[in-house]
């Protein structure tokens, strides 16, 4: 998605990815010629990062994106690749709220892995907190992780309302083997006004 809407990125753009886990993006980010900035939850896969990208080490930050982003100045690009979506509705809402207080204007958001409540996890685990997320999901792809927030096309949309919607596409995968079920997610663009 990267590649078809943000083409424009250039030397002078920055690009903040929000949960970049061991750094399997960074590359392709770093080839738009973008300056690379990054929060990330875990202190073990940050300091990975850091080791792979030392050029990078000052841009690469350990921490909660919901709560805080300690980079001054503004984004032409967040990436997301399903780490929104381990929060609850509230802290979703936060969370966006915050990024698009880092955004500039007709800067992009693009979220991977926005789980879908087509998933076969949405009916696993329990509620936590709202109808959309649950916890303690036992079997799956989600076993053990926590917290899982679910949207259907309603809303996601309405979690980006007041956004301009540039692209919104629904993956979904038939399991067959070894446990039946299905795998959906929701890939989207979206531009701050």
């Amino acid at each position: 998605m990267t590649r078809r809407h943000a083409k424009h990125l250039n030397s002078a753009s920055r690009i903040l990815e929000v949960g970049c886990g061991v750094g399997a993006n960074i590359p392709f980010l770093l080839s738009t010629g973008a300056q690379y900035f990054a929060v990330e939850g875990s202190e073990t896969a940050a300091h990975t990062v850091r080791e792979r990208f030392p050029q990078m080490a000052s841009q690469i930050t350990t921490g909660d994106f919901i709560a805080n982003i300690p980079f001054d100045g503004a984004f032409d690009l967040i990436v997301d690749r399903a780490a929104m979506t381990h929060n609850d509705e509230a802290s979703i809402r936060r969370g966006i709220g915050r990024l698009a207080s880092k955004l500039k204007p007709g800067g992009l958001y693009i979220g991977i892995d926005w789980f879908s409540t087509s998933h076969t996890g949405f009916q696993s685990g329990v509620p936590a907190g709202d109808r959309w997320t649950r916890d303690h999901i036992e079997s799956g792809p989600f076993a053990g992780v926590g917290r899982v927030h679910f949207s259907d096309e309603t809303h996601l949309r309405e979690l980006f309302e007041g956004w301009d919607w540039v692209a919104l596409e629904e993956k979904v995968v038939r399991v067959l083997l070894p446990q039946p079920g299905v795998i959906a997610s929701w890939h989207c663009v979206l531009k701050k006004r």
